[in-house]
């Protein structure tokens, strides 16, 4: 049975080195990640929204990044702790 939300998937196959594997199959194992697949799903994800995000930055600022007070001022609007100017995103 297929979720009739979620876009159609293909398969395709991809080399680690064992230990980042077995590191991954761990964390599966663990709960920590719903698979290996799916966790490399989201952290493509992630830096596609990180690339999103980097070109609106860059469309507000060009030829500049935000300062430390544009970044404290978002971290106030987003509620979230003191920014540090560093992505937490990919």
């Amino acid at each position: 049975m297929t979720d009739s939300k979620s876009p159609p998937k293909k398969k395709t196959a991809i080399t680690l080195p064992p230990d980042v594997l077995e590191q991954l199959k761990a964390r599966e194992i663990a709960g920590e990640i719903p698979s290996v697949s799916g966790h490399i799903q989201t952290l493509l994800q992630r830096e596609q929204e990180a690339a999103e995000v980097d070109a609106v930055l860059a469309r507000l600022f060009p030829g500049e990044r935000p300062g430390p007070e544009h970044l404290e001022w978002a971290a106030k609007a987003l509620g979230v702790g003191a920014s540090t100017g560093e992505s937490n995103a990919a």
